[in-house]
């Protein structure tokens, strides 16, 4: 049937009961949470590292020689730092973790990212 604009289909397939869209019959609910919650806290703890070193900056280069100002900034700098080698360690710890317990499911997602979508 054609409509006004022609015959326009749907961008995602019709998923059958039960199933979440990640190509998995099993999973969904807390899983697919979980798993968009990290994804989100990771993006967020980037965002605050850039907002860091943007800050960092500008209290650095407005500091006018003020020995106290300089070494804060210089602290909120290598804490951002040692901020993101944390949250990209535990990434890392968390692929290499997956590819030796589950076999190479996604283990790679640092080199090729993939972009889930239902």
């Amino acid at each position: 049937m054609l409509g006004i604009f022609g015959n326009i289909a749907p961008p995602y397939p019709t998923l059958a009961p039960g199933t979440t869209g990640y190509n998995d019959p099993n999973g969904g609910g807390l899983i697919v949470l979980f798993s968009n919650l990290t994804k989100l806290i990771i993006v967020i703890a980037g965002i605050y590292t850039l907002l860091n070193f943007i800050l960092a900056g500008i209290g650095f280069m407005g500091a006018g020689g003020d020995p106290k100002v300089m070494q804060r900034s210089q602290e909120r700098i290598y804490r951002s730092i040692m901020g993101l080698i944390v949250v990209a360690g535990s990434f890392i710890i968390a692929a290499v973790v997956g590819f030796v317990l589950f076999g190479g499911y996604h283990w790679d997602l640092l080199i090729r990212p993939v972009i889930f979508a239902p």
